[in-house]
C-alpha cells in the first residue's frame, strides 16, 4: 500500500466543513489535499477501502471530491470484490 494512503488513514476521516471553522483548519486541508494530489490513478482495491473511510459525513473544503476520483479509479478484477467495493460506493452515494 502506497506510503500517502497510509499518511491519509493516519489522518482519519475527514471533518465535516463548517462555517464556524478557524484559519487552523487550513493546515489540515493542505494536509489532506497534498496528500490526495500524489497518489497516481488506478489504486488497488485495498487502497479504495482505505479511502472510503475517510470520507467526510457532508464536505470538507471540496477534497471529498478529488477522494472520490481515486476511489472510482480503483482496478478490481474480483467479482467479490468489485461487489464489496459496490457496496461501499452506495454508501457514498448518501453523504
Amino acid at each position: 500500500m502506497r506510503n500517502e494512503i497510509l499518511q491519509l488513514k493516519d489522518l482519519g476521516r475527514m471533518p465535516n466543513e463548517s462555517i464556524n471553522d478557524t484559519e487552523s483548519i487550513d493546515e489540515l486541508v493542505n494536509t489532506y489535499d497534498a496528500l490526495l494530489e500524489q497518489i497516481q490513478l488506478p489504486i488497488s482495491f485495498d487502497e479504495a477501502m482505505v479511502l472510503v473511510q475517510i470520507f467526510p459525513e457532508n464536505a470538507f473544503y471540496d477534497l471529498q471530491w478529488s477522494l472520490l476520483k481515486l476511489v472510482e479509479s480503483v482496478c478490481v478484477d474480483d467479482e467479490n470484490k468489485y461487489s464489496k467495493h459496490s457496496a461501499s460506493c452506495v454508501f457514498l452515494s448518501k453523504l
